[in-house]
């Protein structure tokens, strides 16, 4: 029976697989702080892209009825 791998021979089964951990090592830099900041930064756009694809989407509603008349 095999023990519990340690995180180190996670990570390098990873990087073996092909899994970029750069990303990982540079957020993990960040203080919890910073992560958080940067989470609702990305909140914020994705939150604005939703709200622009509903403008869009009515506008474009709007444009087909308008034209059936």
């Amino acid at each position: 029976m095999e023990g519990i791998p340690t995180s180190s021979e996670i990570l390098a089964w990873a990087e073996r697989d092909g899994v970029d951990l750069s990303m990982l090592r540079e957020r993990l830099r960040l203080t919890p702080t910073e992560r958080l900041q940067r989470h609702q930064e990305a909140l914020a756009l994705v939150e604005a892209l939703r709200n622009a694809k509903r403008v869009s989407s009515r506008a474009s509603s709007r444009a087909s009825t308008d034209g059936a008349v």
